[in-house]
């Protein structure tokens, strides 16, 4: 009797230890532009909680916490930060000087990206859409896809993107254009400047957007870090800005939730960094409110059962 009351005390205990590392291992689901904020989170955090484990992991993998790239419905999603999304080109592109010759208003981009009313007449036979039909739209068509927020920020569906879908991570975009010269895409800031050369990568080239006060030229001329400055201080139409954040898959653990309310707070400083804007002020101190308000309804909860 006394060696089977030693086993079962010796398994309860190893069930314990088991259950509290679990807590303190955080597997966060992310893509590839995301996935070096995520990295530089957990760098910073370990120094707060020496005692928790961030994990990035990708495919079938269980996560703890989801990417979602744009705004939702969804009351277990905390937004953690901001991504600005801007059309290029291949530098090398044949039709370069006749694409960048002069600046695009929000009605020449949709000529160029999305698909037009066959019988707008105007529309069709304007310059800029004359230019727009020499060439090849790619977008990307997964879940964390910046295609969504940038055509809904137009008033659109992805559905009505032209050219062609690429599967898997936006990043494959920009291969995709390398290899067809007379095309055109748009992605986040990180896939399209060099993080550690804070300039726009080399192969790519920006198409010129009809921004108010100079603002185009600041970008056009700017680093990464400038370009972040000039969207946040003085954002225009044409630049869509959306807000990603991370969503939680099963019950929030007091580990998960003190990292969330960590990212949204001092984690902050380091979107920037990555290439991300950070939350406004307004939307940081909403979610922390949201973080707290989940968290006295589950303490409640558990209280009633």
């Amino acid at each position: 009797m006394k060696k089977t009351s030693l086993l079962s005390t010796i398994a309860t205990l190893l069930i314990a230890s088991q259950s509290l590392v679990a807590q303190n291992v955080i597997a966060i689901k992310a893509n590839k532009a995301t996935k070096p904020l995520i990295e530089k989170w957990a760098e910073a955090y370990s120094a707060v909680r020496p005692d928790v484990k961030i994990e990035v992991v990708s495919g079938n993998q269980q996560a703890n916490l989801s990417l979602v790239y744009s705004r939702t419905e969804d009351e277990n999603t905390t937004y953690v930060g901001r991504y600005a999304i801007l059309p290029v080109t291949p530098a090398d592109n044949p039709i370069l000087d006749e694409l960048t010759k002069s600046e695009w208003k929000e009605k020449d981009l949709t000529s160029l990206f999305f698909v037009n009313d066959e019988y707008d007449d105007d529309d069709n036979n304007s310059k800029k859409s004359k230019i727009a039909s020499k060439l090849t739209v790619y977008s990307g068509n997964s879940k964390t896809s910046a295609s969504n927020a940038f055509a809904a920020h137009f008033g659109r569906t992805s559905s009505e993107i032209k050219g062609k879908k690429i599967a898997g991570d936006d990043a494959f975009l920009i291969n995709a254009i390398s290899k067809d010269k007379e095309s055109v895409t748009f992605s986040q800031l990180t896939n399209i400047y060099d993080l550690q050369t804070r300039t726009l990568r080399s192969d790519l080239a920006l198409i010129p957007l009809s921004a108010k006060k100079n603002t185009w030229q600041l970008i056009a001329n700017g680093s990464l870090d400038d370009v972040l400055k000039i969207i946040e201080a003085q954002p225009t139409d044409l630049i869509t800005v959306e807000e990603f954040g991370l969503t939680y898959n099963n019950d929030l653990n007091s580990a998960t939730e003190a990292f969330l309310r960590w990212v949204v707070t001092d984690g902050q400083v380091y979107n920037n960094q990555i290439g991300f804007l950070p939350l406004t002020e307004r939307e940081a101190r909403a979610q922390v409110n949201n973080i707290d308000s989940r968290s006295a309804t589950a303490n409640l909860l558990a209280r009633n059962k």
